[in-house]
């Protein structure tokens, strides 16, 4: 962690223009840069307390420079929060954000059913009750006036363990276009119920955490071996109708090598099985086989040549897309229309696509609207509702149920076979307190809701220090 390279030498590294970073023992601010070496991209800073450190931020193809799209000033959420200690430190979102919300996390337990080695949010164990239906629906209304019309995704924890997740889906869905379930599968896969309940709730995907294809992955990253409860899981969510998203977090050396296995898997299981999100490991919370070997660690592009070189052809570089939300260095996207013979076709560049280059600017989900209402709700929406409602729409053809329409079977059954045929690869490479550029942090569009009325960027909600100290989050 704090070897620097050798700034001096000549042909080798090129300093670029400075930016802001924190401490990884302190998380105090500091000034930073982004120096190249060959094909890989550091981040170094030097903290007067505790020296010199550096981060790999970028390795390999595509080229760092050239991964860009050009985009609009977004809109930004009103800030909740004065800046006072300065970013991050003032979160809520504080007036230095620079960018308005696409997805709300709201974590509803911090109880979970696993106690896996690799875990972010430090679940599990004993935790104090649970806030009922009651006080979830109040801040599911302050959610909403603060964000405006986004994906809301239940996440925790484990929150298919709150007695009242149903009740909350049906409050959620009279507010929020899309509500997310983000779950680790094992209650899905042990109740032969609970898929159908969600479904009628009005549940419309599940984020289900899917490391891989083989046991010995789940032994390492999750203390126990959880493939067939996940099939399981994935079983029963194709009886009820209900999508699902496979969710690896990915790991070098445990389970980057099964990429293709996964891919393969994902597809032989569509249209349940929407797409892949890919999410590499960060040193944040619980994630103990990190502090113990740093070379466990992805970047984006690693991550993106993985996919490819193990897809047999069917997932090409050229294919991928920057977002047009998020920060550039924060994601990538592949969006493909499967055939019946199994072949991927890219649909990148169609019209009906947020992310396409040919959309016009306005009509990207990084770009102001116009005032709107969320259907069923009754808030103005105070990040530019158009943006946010192409960006939503987006992301809700991928991956939600097809809804009935109303107008004609025929037509019911041509939405959802155009829907059945998308599938998604998208890749989301948060940050940690070895990489983390502010830049990036002020242009975040996944927010988590703390009480009381603060929404929170993902990265700086989750962010902690190396010895485990958390920056924003608590227990």
């Amino acid at each position: 962690m704090k070897t620097r390279p050798a700034a001096t030498a000549p042909g080798v590294l090129r300093p670029i223009p400075e930016r802001q970073s924190l401490c990884p023992v302190c998380l105090k601010t500091l000034p930073a840069e982004l120096v190249r070496r060959k094909d890989s991209v550091f981040l170094l800073r030097n903290c007067p307390e505790h020296g010199e450190f550096s981060g790999l931020i970028w390795k390999g193809e595509p080229d760092f420079d050239a991964w860009t799209r050009p985009r609009d000033t977004p809109p930004r959420l009103p800030a909740a929060t004065t800046s006072a200690r300065g970013c991050p430190n003032d979160c809520g979102p504080c007036p230095e954000h620079r960018q308005r919300a696409c997805t709300v996390l709201f974590e509803i337990t911090r109880r979970c059913n696993l106690n896996c080695p690799v875990c972010f949010a430090s679940s599990g164990g004993a935790r104090a009750n649970d806030p009922d239906a009651e006080d979830i629906g109040q801040r599911l209304h302050r959610i909403r006036s603060l964000a405006g019309e986004v994906v809301l995704q239940f996440s925790g924890g484990e929150p298919t363990l709150h007695p009242d997740l149903p009740e909350l889906i049906r409050r959620a869905r009279a507010l929020f276009p899309a509500v997310q379930l983000n779950t680790n599968g094992v209650l899905l896969g042990q109740d032969a119920d609970l898929a159908r309940i969600l479904v009628d709730s009005g549940l419309s995907w599940v984020f289900l955490q899917f490391d891989g294809t083989q046991d010995d992955i789940y032994v390492k990253l999750r203390g126990r071996p959880l493939l067939d409860v996940k099939l399981e899981a994935i079983r029963r969510c194709r009886e009820a109708g209900l999508p699902v998203v496979l969710v690896p977090t990915l790991a070098a050396g445990v389970n980057d090598k099964d990429l293709g296995n996964l891919l393969r898997l994902g597809l032989a299981l569509s249209p349940t099985v929407r797409g892949l999100h890919l999410q590499p490991m960060t040193l944040s919370g619980r994630n103990l086989p990190g502090r113990e070997n740093p070379d466990l660690y992805l970047t984006l592009p690693e991550t993106l040549q993985a996919i490819c070189a193990q897809s047999e052809g069917l997932v090409r570089p050229e294919h991928a897309f920057a977002p047009c939300c998020e920060h550039e260095r924060c994601s990538f996207h592949f969006r493909y229309r499967k055939t019946p013979s199994g072949r991927l076709l890219p649909l990148r560049g169609t019209e009906d696509e947020c992310c396409s280059p040919r959309f016009a600017p306005d009509a990207c989900c990084s770009s102001a609207g116009e005032g709107g209402r969320a259907e069923g709700g009754s808030y103005a929406d105070p990040a530019g509702a158009d943006g946010a409602r192409r960006a939503v729409e987006a992301v809700r053809r991928a991956w939600e149920r097809g809804e009935t329409t109303g107008v004609s079977d025929a037509f019911d059954a041509f939405i959802a076979k155009a829907r059945s045929e998308i599938f998604s690869i998208t890749c989301m490479a948060f940050q940690d307190c070895r990489n983390v550029e502010l830049e990036r942090l002020r242009g975040c569009c996944v927010f988590v809701y703390a009480h009381p009325d603060r929404l929170i960027p993902f990265c700086a909600y989750n962010m902690t220090s190396l010895d485990g100290t958390p920056l924003h989050r608590t227990a």
